[in-house]
C-alpha cells in the first residue's frame, strides 16, 4: 500500500511538474496584456527552465521576445530549435516561418522571402500561407491568386484575412476589401492594421471622413514590435487624407 502511495505521488508531482511551463508561459501572456514586459520575459524565461527547453516553450519565448523588438535573442533561440536534431520536424518548420519575420524585422527581406518561398515548396499550413503572401506584397504585388488560396485553406486567420484585404485594394476591388476589413474591425477591435487597411479603403473611395475616423481609432489600439504598420505610415495617410 505505502508504494502504491509513493506512485502516485510521484505521478501527481509529474504531472504538476509538466503544466508549470504552461502556467508560466500563461502568466507571461498576462503580463504582457498589462504592459509589463519585463514580467512577461521572466516569466518566460522560468517556462523554459521547466520545460527544459522544449521547443513549443522556445518558440514562444521567441515570440515574445519579437513583440518587444529583441530580435536578436528570437533568433538564436529559433535557430537552436532548428538546429536541435532531437526536434520534431513540424516545431523546427515553425521556427522557419517565425525566423522569416525576425528577418524582415532585421531588414533582410530578400532572406526573409527566400526562406519562405523553400518552406512553402514543402510545408503549408497557415503560418506559411500568411507569411508568404506578407513577405511577397512587401515587394509590391498585390498577390491575389495567393491571398485567396490562403483564404480558402483558412478563412478565418486574421493575417491571412488581413493580406487579402491588401491584395483586393491593390487590385481595385474596394468593395470585397471594405467587406473583409470590416469583419476584422469587428473581431480584433485592436488590430492595427485593420483599421489602417480600412482608412486606405475609405481613401480610395473618397470618403474623407471615414478614413481619418479609422486613422483616429488607431490609438485604442495595440501595438507591438510585431505590427506590420509603422507609425510614420500612418501619419503619411494622415496626411493625405487631411490633403483631399
Amino acid at each position: 500500500m505505502k508504494i502504491i502511495l509513493i506512485i502516485l505521488a510521484v505521478l501527481i508531482i509529474a504531472a504538476i511538474y509538466k503544466l508549470i511551463p504552461g502556467i508560466f508561459a500563461a502568466k507571461g501572456n498576462a503580463a504582457f496584456s498589462e504592459g509589463d514586459t519585463q514580467k512577461a520575459l521572466e516569466y518566460y524565461k522560468k517556462a523554459i527552465s521547466f520545460s527544459g527547453g522544449s521547443s513549443q516553450q522556445k518558440t514562444a519565448y521567441a515570440l515574445m521576445l519579437m513583440r518587444v523588438g529583441e530580435f536578436k535573442t528570437a533568433e538564436q533561440l529559433l535557430n537552436e530549435i532548428i538546429l536541435d536534431s532531437s526536434a520534431k520536424q513540424n516545431d523546427k518548420m515553425s521556427a522557419k516561418v517565425y525566423r522569416c519575420m525576425v528577418y524582415q524585422k532585421s531588414d533582410r527581406l530578400d532572406e526573409a522571402l527566400e526562406d519562405a518561398e523553400e518552406l512553402f515548396e514543402v510545408f503549408k499550413n497557415t503560418a506559411v500561407y500568411g507569411m508568404l503572401a506578407y513577405l511577397r506584397q512587401l515587394k509590391g504585388g498585390a498577390e491575389l491568386e495567393l491571398c485567396l488560396e490562403a483564404y480558402d485553406y483558412n478563412s478565418d486567420d486574421r493575417d491571412i484575412c488581413d493580406n487579402l484585404v491588401v491584395a483586393y485594394i491593390r487590385s481595385g476591388e474596394f468593395e470585397k476589401a471594405e467587406e473583409l476589413a470590416s469583419e476584422l474591425r469587428e473581431k480584433y477591435p485592436a488590430f492595427v492594421e485593420a483599421f489602417y487597411h480600412s482608412a486606405m479603403i475609405a481613401l480610395k473611395r473618397g470618403d474623407k471622413a471615414a478614413a481619418i475616423g479609422y486613422l483616429d481609432s488607431i490609438k485604442d489600439c495595440r501595438r507591438t514590435m510585431m505590427t506590420t504598420v509603422s507609425e510614420e505610415e500612418i501619419a503619411a495617410l494622415r496626411e493625405q487624407a487631411a490633403a483631399l
